[in-house]
């Protein structure tokens, strides 16, 4: 189980060469021109699976604040490749778009191809991801930890399957399995703008670590 989740993270996750330090591009958020399977059910009720007999069940209203958000991401996963022993990593951007009752994500390769598309409304989620990516590639398993991430407290607490809490201090959120008191995750996150600069969650129940790199569009900093 631990292997197939790796590697439908992260492995799968868009493993380029892009240094940390360049400009990030700007995807954006058309419509896709070019052929993708397409997954598109009814919301309420979705739920993604973060371990065997563990669901997070999306908020039915996807961004439930009237500011609007638009961000430009560059992220890096690192893991280790349970073949060699090795740890590797992995880059690839991304831009998420959210407004009341509507959340856009759009995920491009090195090449600046689409890759992945998520369009999350209150009546329905549509997540297509291009024929190239790895078929063990669980785009609503990234659109979790996006949302652990970067998504208010409560809306997270709501989310989490029974067996697991979360707690939230200045700068970290750590969510934990209560039936044997381990970590299964520590997310660091900005304290003035969670929208703005580094986050960063250590998931300790598969041993990989996400790193990202957000920017307001439109900021120079």
């Amino acid at each position: 189980m631990r292997s197939v989740v790796v590697k439908t993270l992260v492995a799968g996750m868009l493993a380029t060469g892009l240094s940390a330090c360049e400009t990030m591009n700007m995807p954006d958020l058309s419509m896709p021109d070019f052929s993708m399977p397409d997954v598109f059910t009814s919301t309420p009720a979705q739920t993604v699976m973060l371990d065997e007999g563990y669901e997070f069940t999306l908020p039915e209203q996807p961004w439930t604040d009237d500011d609007a958000i638009d961000v430009t991401q560059q992220v890096t996963a690192n893991w280790k490749n349970t073949s060699s022993n090795e740890t590797e990593t992995g880059t690839f951007q991304a831009r998420i778009s959210l407004e009341r009752d509507h959340a856009r994500i759009v995920m491009i390769d090195d090449l600046g191809r689409r890759a992945i598309d998520i369009d999350w409304s209150t009546d329905a989620l549509s997540v297509q991801t291009a024929d190239r990516l790895p078929a063990t590639l669980d785009a609503r398993r990234m659109l979790a930890d996006i949302v652990m991430v970067y998504w208010p407290l409560d809306v997270v607490r709501d989310a989490l399957p029974r067996d697991l809490s979360i707690r939230e201090t200045m700068g970290e959120r750590t969510l934990r399995i209560d039936s044997n008191g381990r970590f299964y995750a520590r997310i660091e996150r900005p304290v003035r703008d969670v929208w703005q600069g580094f986050a960063k969650i250590r998931n300790e129940r598969f041993g990989y670590v996400i790193t990202i790199q957000s920017k307001h569009t439109g900021s120079s900093s």
